[in-house]
């Protein structure tokens, strides 16, 4: 398993017998969608790509996490070995990343310790965030059922007190970033989702109704209205989150996006640098996004292959075969599980 995967997975057995990459291909593609909503919002914050964005890139992101989190082994696990086993994986490229962040923008205080934890600036928000539920959920003892019957209520209030469109409540700075509180649903339901057998007659139903959630989240570009938004976001990404096991079951043979999506927490955390960069240096438009994305492919690859360095920046190492091993899923009838 990578060491820089955004979404946490937990399975051994495919480093054994090969990757289905149809997992990968799909954290690429949200990882690409990341760096186009981030462009979007450098050059036109308002634009129609932006508002796309805010609707369902991040919400999956969480929900995929939940999905591949292996709730039992992290039970198992005391503690500290729990924090050694993430601190490679997320945390050390996380503090590394907040460090260069913080520094160049030099927003270096005696709150700093404070900030990143509970507002993190920018982007940086994910892995506390999600290093936050994963510790709930390890912590708390409830199934993911009764975690999901909690977050249900608790997730939707915190949507509709600080919206989750364009009108986003300001808050007092003692008050945590309210990702703590508005994306917990999607968690427990990745969670709860993956120990549910999946049922392919009902494939068109999520369908239908992400397709619904889609049209009206369109719609609200120009008649924006928080109640109206946390509705069409749910509507969008709740089934979305459904079809992770399809997505699961599916052989894609896209190397190049999947290669993103095994190393998602890298390119996640460093792609804004590569923007500063470029634009520093007076470019804009396309050629500043096809800069950015060139300039971060290629330093993935020499990072990769240098050890110490790829640790730090959370890569993991390159195939010694020249390419991930594509097999088609062999999947256990019965229970689809993370790990």
């Amino acid at each position: 398993m990578s060491s820089g995967a955004l979404a946490v997975e937990s399975a051994p057995s495919q480093a054994r017998e090969g990757r289905n990459t149809g997992i990968d291909v799909f954290r690429g593609m949200l990882v690409l969608l990341v760096i186009l909503g981030h462009f979007s919002e450098l050059t036109q914050r308002q634009s129609f790509v932006t508002w796309l964005g805010f609707g369902f890139r991040m919400p999956l992101f969480i929900g995929l996490t939940g999905y591949l989190f292996n709730l039992e082994q992290a039970r198992s696990a005391s503690l500290p070995a729990l924090f050694r086993k993430y601190y490679g994986r997320l945390i050390l490229p996380w503090l590394v990343a907040c460090a260069v962040h913080l520094t160049i923008v030099g927003a270096v205080t005696w709150r700093t310790p404070f900030d990143i934890l509970f507002r993190p600036p920018f982007h940086l928000w994910f892995v506390p965030v999600m290093m936050a539920f994963i510790i709930t959920a390890r912590g708390c003892r409830l199934s993911p059922g009764e975690m999901l019957a909690i977050t249900i209520p608790t997730s939707i209030a915190a949507m509709y007190f600080f919206g989750v469109g364009y009108n986003i409540e300001q808050y007092q700075a003692w008050v945590p970033d309210r990702r703590y509180l508005v994306y917990p649903i999607y968690f427990a339901f990745g969670m709860w989702i993956a120990r549910r057998k999946f049922d392919p007659s009902m494939l068109h139903v999520p369908l239908l109704l992400a397709l619904i959630g889609l049209f009206w989240w369109c719609r609200l570009y120009g008649h924006p209205s928080r109640d109206s938004e946390v509705a069409a976001e749910l509507i969008l990404c709740m089934p979305l989150i459904a079809l992770l096991p399809r997505v699961r079951r599916r052989f894609v043979n896209l190397p190049l996006i999947a290669s993103i999506g095994r190393d998602s927490l890298f390119f996640y955390l460093w792609h804004p640098i590569m923007f500063g960069l470029w634009a520093s240096a007076g470019f804009s438009g396309l050629r500043l996004l096809a800069l950015a994305m060139l300039s971060i492919l290629l330093t993935a690859a020499i990072i990769a292959r240098i050890p110490r360095l790829r640790d730090i920046f959370g890569l993991r190492a390159p195939d010694p075969f020249g390419g991930p091993a594509l097999v088609k899923p062999r999947l256990a009838p019965g229970v689809e599980r993370a790990g």
